[in-house]
């Protein structure tokens, strides 16, 4: 007589459950804003507008610019619209030049005001094939504020507890999450050489200091008054709004008690290697003739 042999399904772990469901939610959110996407694009009048791009890297303050922005009047911004971890991005990171540009037109169609942005990270654009002269052959006379921190140190930190604390940004009210970590020499040499080719191929366009203002973080954070009034707003040709915004500072804390090994790497975070201070080639080849 056969018997029936018992047969153990292993379960799956529970976190991965939870990823599995995250990941089904943010498809369904994804099919639904491409639905909007649609229905704006074929459906909604399309009006002139002016467009402008925020580039920059993550961890360099575009949340807080992107937000002093859209207090202006007359102005809307998305958010990075080929980031494929959001429900507004691409269906997936890499993507052709000309779908990615396509989801930028849709993205920009959701919008209603005359001044319209969005941001996209450095990393996004070459992620697609895409520069900056793609974005002006397809939305001629852009405008594009450029954005980059001067200090990659903190940079590269600011990118390292977010990813373990999983709190990219900090609102009003929200409870600040920090912890120690430990950084390796050789990921952090990697990432600052990185950084500053992604700027050093955007700043190569000969045509863009004509149509963009370069800012750093430092800067922004410094003076957002001055920065708004003497340089974005007439950029943008909007009025003048005073700074508001309701992101809060993440990392408070001093490097050695940020850092476990901070003895080991004190010096490589205070090298010229760990700085960076961004100027229009043009500035540059002045300067050496003056020199």
């Amino acid at each position: 007589m056969a018997t029936l042999e018992s047969v153990t399904i292993p379960l799956r772990p529970r976190r991965k459950q939870r990823l599995d469901a995250a990941k089904l939610w943010l498809k369904c959110r994804k099919a639904s804003h491409k639905l909007r996407l649609l229905s704006h694009w074929w459906l909604k009048r399309h009006a002139p507008f002016q467009a402008v791009f925020v580039l920059a890297t993550h961890r360099s303050g575009s949340n807080l610019l992107v937000d002093y922005v859209n207090r202006l009047p007359g102005v809307a911004n998305n958010s990075e619209v080929l980031c494929a971890t959001l429900p507004i991005g691409l269906w997936r990171q890499k993507q052709p030049p000309e779908r990615a540009l396509r989801h930028i037109a849709y993205s920009f169609q959701m919008l209603n005001a005359p001044i319209r942005g969005c941001k996209i990270m450095l990393d996004q654009l070459a992620g697609c094939g895409l520069t900056v002269d793609a974005l002006e052959a397809e939305f001629p006379n852009s405008k594009y504020l450029i954005l980059y921190r001067e200090s990659l140190a903190e940079q590269y930190l600011s990118m390292q507890s977010a990813k373990a604390t999983n709190q990219w940004y900090l609102l009003d009210g929200e409870k600040r999450k920090q912890t120690r970590l430990r950084i390796d020499p050789a990921a952090l040499r990697t990432y600052c050489d990185q950084i500053r080719r992604w700027y050093r191929d955007l700043l190569a366009a000969k045509w863009l200091p004509q149509q963009a203002l370069l800012l750093s973080y430092e800067e922004l954070v410094d003076d957002p008054s001055g920065w708004l009034r003497d340089r974005i707003c007439p950029l943008l040709g909007t009025e003048m709004v005073e700074p508001q915004t309701c992101h809060r500072k993440q990392n408070l804390l001093p490097l050695p008690e940020r850092v476990e090994n901070y003895r080991e790497v004190a010096a490589l975070l205070a090298s010229p290697l760990c700085q960076q201070h961004l100027e229009w080639p043009w500035q540059q080849a002045a300067q050496r003739r003056a020199a």
